[in-house]
């Protein structure tokens, strides 16, 4: 790899790693650049489906590949909404689900490369004996997927999409190919619905940090709820029931915006949770004052 793009893909890792981080959202991040050989590759390929790439016209847009894997289906959206606000989308390639078709679902972005890296690639391209970066765009492709489906979409692109010929004239074949992506999808829906339902349970049975983990699935740092905070949420069973009813999505998405850095554990999340959506003052006069002077 070429030691520019090593310092693009760095820090564009660590800008996804950092937003992430800042909510412990559980992920993987993979990255990939092309190299000389697998440039070659696509432009030939293309040219092979009638569909070359041009100076004037399209260019290849994914000389670097980021994929961003998480645990739940849902996290998705929230992946990016929270990157929308940090990189610049510049197109997307969402597929709507069909009813009657087994189809995979593909969320793909085309990102730009800021300033500072833009003029790294454009000296990578004046000092790379490689033609073919005529054909390459100043951006970089952003997949975002869920760790169940990961596998599948690895085996589709090495195995269909790189050699669509094999697959001619096998449509029953490319079909339960399809359909087996259909029950990895419904398996991710299954999941998010049973740590759904396992948060209420805890709810019932008064299981706070148990419900915290559950409803949030967030990776939280070590340490127990103190006790304080479990005698109010024991007294009090309106604040479970609040907890319960909150969108976890829309809750973490300000909690990103917030200017604040704190370490994720069972405390700090329901002191944030009390001062962003609860409000019960009990909570609110024990909270460490940087949670209340944030916005």
């Amino acid at each position: 790899m070429i030691e520019g793009f090593q310092i693009i893909e760095k820090q564009i890792h660590q800008k996804i790693v950092d937003e992430l981080n800042k909510i412990s959202l559980p992920h993987r991040i993979f990255l990939r650049t092309k190299n000389d050989k697998s440039l070659d590759e696509k432009i030939i390929r293309k040219i092979r489906e009638g569909k070359p790439y041009t100076e004037g016209g399209k260019k290849i847009q994914d000389i670097i590949g980021v994929r961003v894997v998480t645990y739940f289906q849902d996290d998705i959206n929230l992946v990016k909404s929270i990157l929308k606000n940090k990189l610049k989308f510049i197109d997307e390639e969402i597929d709507e689900h069909e009813l009657t078709v087994f189809k995979p679902k593909r969320t793909n972005i085309i990102c730009q490369f800021d300033k500072h890296h833009s003029e790294i690639f454009e000296d990578i391209k004046k000092a790379s004996s490689n033609a073919n970066f005529r054909f390459v765009d100043g951006t970089f492709e952003l997949q975002l997927r869920t760790v169940l489906s990961e596998g599948w979409h690895e085996i589709d692109h090495s195995l269909r999409y790189k050699c669509k010929t094999d697959w001619t004239d096998h449509k029953e074949s490319e079909r339960l190919l399809n359909g087996i992506y259909a029950s990895l999808e419904t398996n991710d829906i299954a999941l998010k619905n049973l740590f759904s339902e396992l948060s209420y349970k805890h709810f019932k049975s008064q299981n706070w940090e148990a419900l915290l983990r559950s409803k949030f699935r967030l990776q939280f740092q070590t340490g127990n709820l103190n006790d304080r905070l479990i005698e109010i949420l024991n007294r009090n069973n309106s604040i479970g029931k609040k907890i319960i009813k909150i969108d976890r999505n829309e809750f973490l998405l300000k909690l990103c915006c917030l200017d604040l850095s704190l370490p994720i554990n069972f405390n700090n999340l329901l002191y944030l949770l009390n001062f962003i959506e609860i409000n019960d003052k009990e909570i609110l006069d024990i909270t460490p004052e940087i949670i209340k002077n944030s916005n």
